[in-house]
């Protein structure tokens, strides 16, 4: 696919940091691209890949989180679960049900909505296997089925650079958020050795490679990806070369998968830009993938490639919180001083 056009800009905020009530119609090439996203989604549940077990089996959920949480071994700490007792928490994109278990065993109320029935179905057998309690629903983050103020937590973990207009989906999480309610979002970061290393160079000389049969030997040799897989991306790169190397295609094919539709990546600073309503913003950056250096990176210390996710990371977490009714119209600095307990907010 070529270039995707980017998200319309975010509607001024007013004063107080509410969004202005705008429920706009999505332009017609992002409801297209949408049904792809779908689509894409449906076939292949976020993270099912990570696993042979038969889907929807203990073994399944199992194999799939001791991958998860090796993989991220800092995701937990980072949205620390257990804040959220007895609290009403929204997860916008479940996947397969990794944090949705975490929230509910934490004594969380929790609500999942996915823009797939193929990750609320998984979602609601992991419950069901657990004999956990939870609610589910398909449906767009860009236009959440729910009402004003529902909910203490809106937490979204690798999803929402997914959807076309990203800032249309915030702004509904804003609006969904009870005064004092927090964000916990995870985007793919532009800053990133994977963004601009990875993608932009080693990914692009890999392409070439792949254009001949022993170079697609030497690269499953290097990166020990599924054969599969990687003839896929060689047949689009004849398909197409120039397409292919467009950076934005190289985005999306070499993040979730070679038919993946759409991914965006966002900087700190526009990523803060899409959380203008919202108060006491700050950002973390963590998440390092080995296969990033070719024969070098599985040799790399735990303790450097800490430092390198620390900088260079590809999760770009951002928290934030709603404006509580007291403190309106606080500027930031008055806001960070005053008194929140939600979620034993900092």
């Amino acid at each position: 696919m070529g270039q995707i056009l980017a998200a319309p800009p975010f509607s001024s905020v007013l004063p107080g940091g509410e969004f202005p009530a705008i429920r706009e119609h999505p332009p017609a090439h992002f409801v297209g691209l949408k049904k792809q996203v779908q689509g894409f989604w449906q076939q292949t549940p976020c993270d099912s890949w990570f696993t042979d077990a038969e889907l929807g089996t203990a073994a399944f959920y199992k194999t799939l989180d001791e991958h998860r949480y090796r993989v991220h071994p800092r995701l937990r700490a980072a949205v620390g679960f257990e804040k959220f007792r007895g609290l009403r928490v929204l997860e916008i994109g479940c996947g397969c049900g990794s944090e949705a278990e975490c929230f509910a065993r934490a004594g969380a109320h929790y609500t999942a909505v996915d823009l797939t029935n193929a990750a609320v179905s998984v979602t609601q057998r992991r419950f069901q296997l657990a004999g956990l309690r939870g609610h589910f629903t398909q449906g767009d983050a860009e236009d959440l089925p729910f009402e004003d103020g529902s909910f203490d937590l809106v937490y979204s973990h690798g999803v929402l650079h997914h959807t076309p207009n990203t800032a249309r989906a915030l702004r509904e999480v804003h609006r969904v958020l009870a005064p004092g309610g927090r964000a916990i979002v995870m985007l793919y970061h532009r800053d990133s050795f994977n963004y601009n290393v990875n993608l932009r160079v080693v990914r692009r000389l890999r392409a070439h490679l792949m254009r001949t049969k022993p170079g697609l030997w030497l690269v499953q040799k290097i990166w020990r990806e599924s054969v599969q897989e990687l003839q896929r991306h060689a047949e689009l790169i004849r398909q197409d070369p120039s397409a292919y190397l467009d950076m934005q295609n190289m985005l999306n094919r070499n993040t979730d998968g070679p038919d993946n539709p759409l991914s965006q990546a966002f900087s700190r600073d526009s990523a803060k830009r899409l959380f203008l309503g919202f108060r006491a913003v700050t950002t973390d950056v963590m998440f390092w993938n080995p296969n990033w250096l070719p024969l070098l990176g599985n040799f790399l210390p735990r303790s450097v490639e800490e430092k390198l996710a620390a900088r260079w990371g590809w999760h770009l977490w951002i928290y934030a919180q709603k404006a509580t009714a007291e403190c309106a119209t606080c500027t930031e600095s008055e806001y960070r001083s005053f008194p929140r307990r939600l979620g034993n907010a900092a």
